[in-house]
């Protein structure tokens, strides 16, 4: 499938470059985010809740590795990786994701709780955990403390 991009906000002042410090990220108004779900309305429903971030979905994980490898590491803040989708697995996706982008923080999307996933995940800076279903607030917050905070373990 190709690429699309949801509600799709003008770009932020600053380019954002994998060494970027958290005061300067925490500044930052709007945010670019990968949304990789195989689920349309997930991803419709999260890109309302991002209205004031630049989104671009992904149907599988794969795609999401394309989408990264076509793109600059800088052009994208964070991904929102679905735990639960057809093809690659999540921890194949997340492996993938890190070695094109070893910095991107990723926050994992599940139905179930985070005792489902690894310790290789949660103890990594820039992962995060959310839980479906899900507020604007509680995605907006993961997103952040991903972006700009510890692992879930730090």
């Amino acid at each position: 499938m190709m690429q699309r991009e949801i509600e799709s906000r003008a770009p932020s002042p600053s380019p954002v470059v994998n060494g970027i410090d958290r005061h300067q990220r925490s500044q930052r108004e709007i945010w670019r985010i990968l949304i990789v779900d195989d689920d349309e309305m997930v991803c419709r429903v999260s890109a309302r809740m991002l209205h004031k971030s630049e989104v671009i979905v992904a149907e599988s994980g794969a795609e999401a590795c394309r989408l990264l490898e076509e793109r600059a590491p800088e052009e994208i803040d964070c991904v929102l990786l679905d735990m639960k989708m057809p093809g690659l697995t999540f921890e194949e996706s997340f492996e993938e994701i890190r070695r094109i982008c070893p910095e991107i923080p990723v926050v994992a999307c599940s139905g179930n709780g985070p005792e489902s996933l690894r310790d290789d995940f949660t103890g990594v800076s820039g992962t995060g955990y959310l839980a479906k279903p899900f507020t604007r607030v509680e995605l907006e917050e993961a997103i952040g403390r991903a972006v700009l905070g510890p692992s879930l373990n730090g």
